[in-house]
């Protein structure tokens, strides 16, 4: 899908940027999209798209709850990603 294309200009961004500053600090993209559980997925649904709030909060603070943990460990793997490459822009 539309991956195919954004992931390679996303790294081909960094490196722009990287030139353009001539900076040496990595840049590091992490997809969060895996962490979003069910709840927060249908929470957004309902409260963004269906304008029914008092259904897509409750569900998305649950989920924001679910997802804490999720998240908590995408940044120490990121982390340690980031740590262990040599390149300057990481996806």
């Amino acid at each position: 899908g539309a991956s195919k294309v954004v992931v390679p200009a996303m790294k081909h961004l960094g490196e722009i940027l990287q030139k353009h500053y001539q900076s040496h600090e990595k840049i590091i993209f992490s997809n969060t999209s895996p962490t979003v559980p069910l709840p927060m997925t249908f929470g957004g649904l309902f409260s963004r798209r269906f304008h029914i709030d008092f259904i897509g909060v409750p569900l998305l603070v649950w989920g924001a709850k679910i997802c804490c943990d999720n998240i908590q460990r995408l940044v120490s793997y990121t982390k340690e990603a980031g740590r262990l490459t040599n390149d300057y822009v990481v996806i």
